[in-house]
């Protein structure tokens, strides 16, 4: 099983879409590696609750 990861927020323009293989923009959960976990968000705020729901979830 894979180690848990920090999760850090991170707004994908369209323009970066491509980088990140994804259609839609928005803010996405990523890991430290650079992989998308969670998103996509429409802002920051429920993104944000989204990684600590799943933080939490891992902590159980």
């Amino acid at each position: 099983m894979r180690t848990p990861k920090d999760l850090i927020a991170v707004h994908v323009p369209s323009e970066d879409l491509g980088d990140y293989n994804l259609t839609q923009t928005g803010w996405y959960a990523m890991d430290d590696g650079g992989h998308v976990i969670l998103g996509p968000f429409e802002n920051l705020a429920q993104c944000d609750r989204a990684m600590r729901d799943r933080l939490q979830q891992q902590k159980l």
